[in-house]
């Protein structure tokens, strides 16, 4: 768009990047110093256990995971872009370290790559958006201090698809804010990519395409090449993607929770609306005919969308039932609006100050306070996306990483707006202006805790069965089992899915695909109806739970209450020649059961 953007070569764009680079990676390198990275979670152990069963059978566009059986087997809806580069460096590293430790190095190594490229992006979108006066090694280190949050999703091991889709963002924003409508092929392969990696951007990629048209509606200067770059790119980058990372056969399937057909035609059409609204609208055109014609198009083809992808109007979670509603997704943390954070303690007492902070960012970033940026439609793009990640995590806590990502690049202009504020010798307005923000979101934070009580998740039975992995066993007990399907409580899923001899597979894994066995496990573990449990039962060969050392209430979930307590069941019988421990791996007997 109109303004002119400073370059970043140089060693003007080299000394912004050593600091920020080197604060990233030294505040990693202290998350890991105890080998546990403090932001891990489930996605990364799925994501290892598909990039294993990819490098032991070579299959590419073979997204089925034969260990895990719910009771069909599970196809993961993660495409291969993200297994890319791990595999690259697996096999690369395999001749010399053998599969399983090269597997280990490559999850090691890639995520500080990854962060790099975040540096780069952050220093360039900073540059972008920041007069030079207001650049320097103070605000440099600022910026990299307040960038921790996002920091921590690319920590060595974080291989799932989170810090790949902050990077997704981070180049829509970079090209949002580029001079001269040169970020166009930005913003459109950022968008399709995004979606490729899975559709938790989705809302993000909507505001960034609803910016580009808004620009060209009102004839924003350069707007005409935006809106055709970001719709060639879209359609280029979504076909080349979908040959790439999930194949032919499925890009022509409907999968409402994953890219495939309807995603990729949303991203086709979309992308040839933008591309034959910039080339058919004259150049002079008023604001009208500009409007129709994306409208009308855009239009065409929502309804296109709609009468050919009808069942993905319920959304990408209509398999999860009620059973596994009740006992597994509600009970999820990041599926809760952002008061969820009163709820779990101290760390979430934490976020709530830091997405303040990033509100107060915000609002003294905001283009209007600056007479250069009040009419600068980059500055205005940029700012509006950024804010729709902080819209997005007041709504569902999943979204908290993204604000941690996006609005940090605003803190330098946020400085410059106070520090000029404070010193613009107006007195008691001007530090009005500046610390009644700080008192009112102080308030409503202080408010939140006084008034509304704290509700910690229960830590019930069912609880427990979610979060109870068997830490610490070897799971050498599965080694002699015979070809069968192993109902567990989801908490263990994973574990005995990574450790499972061939032709033996899991029922139940805390994801939404397997959904069906997740309910068939909370049914048989924590039902109290006997016709219901042995129905639940009836698709498996044996039962796993992980011993505890304490008592469980038996009416919280009566069989699951029973196992880990050490008690007999009828119609469960252990496994003959099972190592001690606190794994137990019951045969089950069908006719016996009660």
């Amino acid at each position: 768009m109109a303004e002119t953007e400073r370059s970043a070569a140089g060693p003007g764009g080299v000394r912004p990047f050593v600091i920020v680079a080197g604060l990233l990676l030294v505040m990693v390198a202290f998350d890991r110093m105890d080998g546990i990275s403090f932001f891990g979670d489930i996605d990364d152990d799925l994501r290892l256990l598909q990039l294993k069963h990819l490098m032991v059978t070579g299959g590419w566009y073979d997204l089925t995971l034969p260990m895990v059986q719910s009771p069909e087997i599970y196809l993961s809806p993660w495409s291969r872009l993200i297994d890319l580069p791990y595999a690259v460096l697996t096999l690369l590293l395999q001749p010399f370290l053998g599969l399983d430790l090269a597997l280990v190095f490559a999850t090691q190594i890639w995520p500080p790559v990854m962060l790099l490229m975040f540096a780069a992006l952050t220093v360039r979108t900073v540059q972008a958006l920041t007069p030079p006066e207001a650049l320097s090694v103070p605000g440099w280190l600022v910026v990299g201090f307040v960038l921790i949050f996002a920091a921590f999703e690319f920590s060595p091991g974080r291989i799932d698809h989170h810090n790949a889709q902050i990077l997704a963002m981070m180049v829509i924003l970079y090209g949002l804010v580029r001079d001269q409508g040169r970020g166009g092929r930005f913003v459109g392969s950022g968008a399709a990519i995004s979606l490729v990696i899975g559709l938790e951007c989705l809302p993000f990629v909507a505001v960034a395409l609803a910016l580009i048209a808004m620009g060209f509606v009102l004839r924003v200067p350069f707007a005409r090449r935006m809106l055709v770059e970001t719709g060639i790119s879209m359609v280029v980058v979504a076909l080349v993607s979908g040959i790439a990372f999930i194949g032919p056969r499925a890009m022509l399937q409907t999968a409402c929770d994953a890219y495939s057909a309807p995603y990729i035609a949303a991203l086709c059409g979309f992308g040839a609306c933008f591309w034959i609204s910039g080339r058919l609208v004259p150049e002079g055109a008023a604001l009208l005919p500009r409007l129709l014609t994306l409208s009308v198009s855009g239009a065409l083809v929502t309804c296109g969308l709609v009468l050919l992808f009808p069942s993905c109007l319920a959304g990408p979670y209509q398999m999860i039932d009620p059973v596994s509603r009740l006992y597994w997704f509600e009970r999820i943390q990041q599926e809760q609006s952002i008061l969820g954070f009163r709820q779990i303690g101290q760390t979430g007492a934490a976020v709530l100050v830091f997405l303040a902070l990033m509100a107060l960012v915000a609002l003294f970033s905001c283009p209007f306070w600056r007479r250069e940026t009040r009419g600068s439609a980059r500055h205005w793009a940029g700012y509006l996306f950024a804010c729709s990640s902080l819209a997005m995590t007041v709504i569902l806590i999943r979204y908290v990483r993204f604000p941690a990502a996006l609005m940090p690049v605003f803190l330098p202009l946020a400085l410059k707006f106070c520090v000029d504020t404070l010193s613009s010798g107006e007195g008691r307005r001007a530090k009005a202006l500046v610390i009644a923000p700080v008192a009112v979101l102080t308030a409503i934070v202080g408010g939140l805790y006084a008034l509304m009580p704290y509700r910690p998740s229960p830590q019930d039975a069912v609880w427990l069965m979610s979060v109870d992995d068997c830490r610490g066993e070897d799971f050498a007990e599965l080694t002699g089992l015979a070809p069968g399907r192993i109902l567990a409580p989801t908490g263990i899923g994973l574990a005995l899915a990574a450790h499972v001899p061939d032709g033996v597979s899991v029922m139940a894994i805390p994801f939404h695909r397997a959904a069906p066995g997740i309910r068939l496990s909370f049914s048989a573990f924590a039902g109290t109806d006997a016709a219901a449990r042995k129905a639940a039962l009836k698709e498996s060969d044996y039962v796993a739970v992980c011993h505890v050392p304490f008592p469980v209430p038996s009416e919280e979930a009566p069989l699951y209450a029973a196992l880990v307590g050490g008690k007999e069941w009828s119609g469960l019988v252990p496994v003959a020649g099972a190592e001690p421990g606190r794994l137990k791996i019951y045969s089950v007997v069908h006719a016996a059961l009660k």
